[in-house]
């Protein structure tokens, strides 16, 4: 009997050198898919892996397209980007034995639309979001990562109209786009006005059934150095200024005058944006209620959520919030602006709550609502679990990325 041979997909993503949303999509798509009997490889021009999903990154093979120059040499990251795509055509011949690309947001589609055309192979843009260096959000702060501030300097003086040439073609000529969810859509579809394109938000493998049953409101764990005791609110994310963690440290201040047991979690690698948060924690008095926990590994960030009371979420501009899905997999209702990716992932009432943007006061009540109520919060939890179980697995994204592949290899 003749054995079918394993068809190789290409994935070309912008990099991993922090703990993002797209960074978890690309790592979801790389095993499900090798798992579904792909044979997958993921390349980036960028690449560090202290700095992205440290724990876990090395288990998923990531591949450079080209060698990676030292750490202590200034602005490696933006000269290794701009050389790989300036070396795209050259590096084609690198992928003659695979059948198909998938461009994860650029410069990954970028590189895909170029090694197709070189190949005349099949490719597919998957974006999480549009290209930030062109589109920014506001409060966008990219000197948290100096290189990426760098570029968004010099193509917006001197590139700008090459680079959205490029950066238009690149996305919207492949066989089909895929995009992280229906609210970032629209946005994507305003800026690109793509022919098609299909919704493949991000995923989540829930907790096991068990996690209904913990106890969120008494005893206490240990992250790090730190033991917190219950209850508490969680807001996890990157440490940025768009994601408005200021507005949750606000809202938690609140909240704390009439639930003063309450404290507020907030996980994840400190940069230079921390320090204020910190001095805003103190000079509202409750330093000692507003844990920073510092870089956690994967295990400890699923214990956080298992553990937590409620998930809180201030970013206004959000493209999806895989962290909002994931919370909801660990049965933790979510209170949440009504704006953004929350739209897409809560159930307004049932899953948890959207409120106002951005009445810290609305929202505040809503925290305490759940907190005094026990029974409301175990059963929102409940629905949110099932929500997430049903509607937005990994299963599920790779089915509607499968689905379209077996069109074209």
């Amino acid at each position: 009997m003749k054995v079918e041979k394993k068809k190789k997909i290409a994935i070309f993503h912008c990099g991993f050198i922090y703990t993002g949303g797209g960074e978890r999509i690309v790592l979801e798509e790389i095993s499900g898919l090798r798992r579904r009997g792909y044979k997958v490889d993921c390349f980036v021009p960028i690449y560090d892996p202290t700095l992205s999903y440290p724990d876990i990154v090395k288990n998923y093979r990531i591949k450079t397209f080209l060698p990676q120059l030292p750490r202590f040499f200034p602005l490696r990251f933006a000269i290794q980007m701009v050389a790989s795509c300036v070396l795209a055509p050259a590096l084609s011949i690198r992928f003659r034995k695979y059948d198909l690309f998938l461009g994860a947001n650029q410069p990954g589609a970028y590189m895909a639309w170029v090694i197709s055309r070189v190949l005349r192979k099949p490719y597919f843009v998957y974006l999480s979001q549009p290209n930030r260096v062109l589109h920014p959000r506001d409060y966008e702060d990219w000197q948290n990562v100096v290189d990426y501030y760098f570029l968004y300097k010099i193509i917006n003086k001197f590139a700008k109209k090459a680079v959205s040439y490029l950066d238009r073609r690149s996305i919207t000529e492949g066989k089909n786009l895929f995009i992280n969810g229906s609210f970032v859509a629209s946005e994507i579809c305003k800026i690109y006005k793509p022919k098609s394109w299909i919704d493949c938000p991000g995923g989540v493998r829930p907790i096991a059934r068990k996690v209904l049953k913990i106890d969120r409101y008494n005893g206490s764990v240990k992250i790090n150095s730190h033991r917190v005791k219950k209850p508490y609110l969680l807001f996890t994310s990157r440490h940025e200024p768009w994601k408005r963690f200021d507005w949750a440290i606000e809202a938690t201040n609140m909240v704390i005058k009439r639930v003063p047991e309450a404290k507020l979690v907030i996980p994840g690698a400190e940069n230079s944006y921390t320090p204020k948060l910190k001095y805003l924690a103190s000079e509202l008095g409750i330093s000692d209620r507003v844990v920073f926990s510092g870089a956690i590994s994967q295990k400890s960030l699923w214990r956080l959520y298992e553990n937590a009371c409620i998930y809180i979420f201030t970013s206004p501009k959000e493209d999806l919030g895989i962290v909002v899905e994931e919370a909801q997999g660990a049965a933790v209702p979510i209170v949440a602006w009504n704006a953004g990716g929350p739209t897409v992932t809560v159930i307004n009432g049932k899953t948890g709550f959207l409120v106002n943007p951005y009445d810290l006061k609305e929202l505040s009540e809503k925290i305490v609502s759940l907190l005094k109520n026990s029974q409301k919060r175990n059963e929102m939890g409940k629905v949110a679990w099932e929500h997430i179980k049903k509607n937005f697995s990994w299963g599920r994204h790779l089915d509607i990325l499968g689905k379209e592949f077996k069109k074209v290899i």
